[in-house]
């Protein structure tokens, strides 16, 4: 993959102030080059509440940092997998799971824990779309602390926003919430979020072995521009952080004027503070280099010298790669957070409520639950019309191996199908 010189000066930048493996920059350059020319590898991260067997996962590789993230042995064609379809798993990049397992680590804190004590932890995934660190999350607030959080899910972008909010309503978590609002209209909820996940929007190095059309894009100018989109992001959302929270920022990108750049620009606010991420992150540093993959680590400078961020560049790890730097909101006595007041235009209901057929907290119940084969499943995906013989009239709730699928309505000749047009498949399903 040719690219332009510019961009190699920044990434050497990015390599220059580095620690985490002993290769020399040039091996690295050579290793990440040899992985952009090489195929993109397949990752998916199990729904821990909707067990299934999955016969894609047979002599899958478990991602070192993720304990529901495997990388696959080869790609299948997700689209004709009725199971992705009901949200038992989710299509992520390994990278991309690091923020997970960050968040994890914020979870286990004493702290935290203690917030959670006192009510509902209250989370805020800004920049989601299209799901894959929002349905993460989740899972990880769930295990911790069952239904004590609220995650609230923002998409500033509508067609973006509504994708979001159909992969939430697949993964099935009750406590989710889904949001289409600005920065700034979250950043005046002074101190009412615990942790702010700002996944933010760049200009998208790590989408090179995936999509190409994104190398023959790049340019300074898009770096600067997403650099400075980046830190209006961050000083709109700032005030939004509860004292004592933590804001986790990241990038798909690897040019340290997107990532350490944008970060200085926040710690230039006296109530932040950055950590020291590779000793929060040493088991999960250890589980990685045990699976042959390297994590660089890069030191944020000046009066927080001594914290540190994570690249992961492909090459040295299997996926596409991610920037992840920690930061720290001083507390103020120990204040406790302010309650979410909603803002006009939230969506403020659970993305997947009761009646949402894949929502973990269904009455599976209600309705006559049919099981269905995978090829019947495929074609209620299709939105096509159903005959069920022997199934009773009525509105009916659809299994696909016990996992929900969706509601149809049985008249007897066939049955309509209620299944939300936004997500039909739209290739050919006959298998």
């Amino acid at each position: 993959m040719t690219l332009p010189q510019e961009f190699w000066e920044l990434f050497e930048a990015a390599l220059s102030g580095a620690a985490g493996d002993e290769q020399p920059q040039s091996e690295i350059r050579k290793r990440f080059e040899t992985a952009l020319d090489g195929e993109s590898p397949a990752c998916v991260r199990l729904n821990p509440w909707k067990k299934a067997t999955l016969p894609i996962l047979e002599g899958a590789r478990q991602i070192p940092w993720s304990p529901e993230g495997w990388q696959l042995v080869k790609r299948p064609i997700f689209t004709l997998h009725p199971l992705f379809h009901a949200g038992a798993y989710y299509v992520q990049d390994a990278s991309s799971m690091f923020i997970g397992a960050v968040l994890r680590r914020i979870l286990r804190l004493p702290e935290m824990q203690q917030r959670a004590e006192k009510g509902p932890l209250r989370v805020l995934d800004l920049c989601a779309a299209p799901g894959g660190k929002t349905t993460d999350a989740a899972a990880s607030l769930r295990e911790a602390y069952g239904d004590g959080f609220s995650l609230l899910s923002n998409e500033v972008v509508p067609k973006r926003a509504a994708i979001l909010r159909d992969n939430v309503e697949v993964w099935g978590d009750p406590c989710v919430s889904v949001s289409s609002l600005q920065p700034a209209k979250l950043g005046a909820l002074k101190e009412a979020f615990d942790i702010i996940l700002v996944d933010a929007p760049c200009s998208g190095e790590g989408m090179f072995r995936k999509e190409p059309q994104a190398a023959s894009q790049w340019s300074l100018r898009k770096v600067d521009d997403c650099a400075a989109l980046q830190r209006k992001i961050l000083s709109d959302i700032a005030p939004a952080l509860a004292p004592g929270g933590y804001l986790i920022y990241s990038t798909c990108t690897y040019n340290p004027r997107e990532n350490e750049g944008s970060v200085a620009s926040l710690l230039e606010n006296p109530e932040f503070e950055a950590l020291n991420l590779r000793s929060l992150m040493a088991s999960e540093m250890a589980k990685a280099a045990e699976a042959g993959e390297s994590l660089l680590w890069s030191s944020l400078q000046g009066e927080h010298s001594g914290a540190s961020a994570v690249r992961l560049v492909p090459g040295l790890v299997h996926g596409e790669g991610q920037f992840c730097a920690l930061l720290h909101k001083n507390a103020r006595g120990g204040c406790a957070p302010a309650r979410i007041k909603v803002p006009e235009g939230c969506v403020t209901s659970p993305a997947a409520s009761r009646e949402c057929p894949t929502s973990y907290i269904i009455d599976r119940e209600k309705y006559p639950n049919v099981a269905v084969d995978k090829q019947t499943a495929l074609n209620y995906l299709h939105g096509d019309s159903l005959v069920l013989p022997g199934a009773p009239m009525g509105q009916l709730l659809l299994t696909y191996k016990d996992i929900p699928l969706g509601y149809v309505k049985n008249i007897g000749t066939r049955c309509n199908n209620l299944y939300p047009k936004s997500r039909r498949i739209k290739i050919d399903v006959t298998l």
